[in-house]
């Protein structure tokens, strides 16, 4: 009878053992906390069958820590359509007073987005007049909100200004094919295409 109770906590104990190698296998652990068996040294206690290479734990300096997953950028870009008409008075460059109305919004948005990555000023004109002479009309109005912007306080090294003259008129065939007796009508028929657009480009952050 000794014997079968010998014998019977010898099972037990091989059982308990066993259940306690699984929870974290390579290491003898609290069966009732899960937590790797220590020495009077504070140091993981591993058993015989112990395999660095597959059962290291970071919790007793056999194993590294995963990395944390790298941090990928993020650009979204948002077009903001200005009217020529309010900006600049009819083949000019010289903001107009009302223009304030139009920018400081612009300006005040821009100077206190901490994540403003870029500001493209781009300018743009109708069909009318000659293919360089647009081209620089429209480059001295992009300038003109270039220099407002920057003298408002929004970092210059961030804003560029560009003039792209009649390349990108919307206007050109649905008001010519409206065949205009007077040239006024024609000139507010193509007003949409004199217009500055601002293209303000933040970034973001995200874990991949």
């Amino acid at each position: 009878m000794t014997k079968q109770l010998k014998l019977s906590a010898l099972v037990a104990a091989m059982v308990l053992s066993a259940s306690a190698f699984a929870a974290k296998p390579g290491y003898t652990a609290d069966q009732s906390t899960d937590a790797v068996t220590r020495n009077n040294y504070g140091e993981c206690w591993r058993t015989n069958f112990f395999d660095k290479a597959t059962q290291g734990l970071v919790e007793c300096g056999d194993a590294v820590a995963a990395k944390p997953a790298p941090v990928a950028p993020v650009y979204s870009k948002e077009k903001v359509t200005l009217s020529a008409e309010v900006l600049f008075d009819f083949d000019k460059a010289t903001l107009r007073a009302e223009a304030r109305n139009e920018l400081d919004p612009l300006v005040n948005r821009l100077k206190n987005d901490r994540n403003l990555r870029s500001v493209e000023v781009a300018g743009h004109t109708d069909f009318l007049g000659s293919d360089s002479y647009n081209q620089a009309l429209s480059q001295r109005r992009a300038n003109a909100v270039k220099d407002y912007f920057v003298a408002a306080g929004v970092a210059a090294e961030k804003v560029v200004a560009v003039g792209r003259g009649e390349t990108e008129t919307k206007m050109t065939q649905e008001c010519e094919a409206k065949k205009f007796k007077k040239r006024a009508d024609l000139k507010a028929c193509l007003a949409p295409d004199r217009r500055v657009e601002v293209t303000i480009e933040t970034v973001k952050t995200v874990v991949q």
